[in-house]
């Protein structure tokens, strides 16, 4: 239930400058649960280094998180192609908007 470590010191490590336009892309085997908002947390770790999160994307993803991993994991097979597509057209989405307006 977080983005991994790398990608978070990554972000942490910029220095903070105006630096135009972000996107948030997550895979999980499960619903980001309400108690735990981390896409949230990781939304405003990004604009706090003076980017502008246009977007969000999300999708499942095969999961071994510890107690899963005891029975192989979930959602496996994913992302599949229903799942590629739907990342196919955000990607589209994104860059039609990001047309129209530059």
């Amino acid at each position: 239930m977080n983005f991994h470590p790398e990608l978070r010191r990554f972000i942490t490590a910029l220095p903070v400058a105006h630096r135009g336009s972000a996107f948030v892309f997550r895979t999980s085997g499960f619903p980001e649960p309400p108690f735990r908002r981390y896409t949230r947390t990781l939304t405003r770790s990004i604009e706090k280094k003076g980017f502008d999160v246009v977007d969000l994307f999300g999708c499942r993803g095969f999961d071994t998180w510890l107690p899963l991993r005891l029975v192989g994991g979930i959602r496996k097979g994913h992302p599949d192609a229903t799942d590629i597509a739907a990342a196919r057209a955000f990607a589209e989405k994104l860059r039609a908007r990001t047309t129209a307006t530059a």
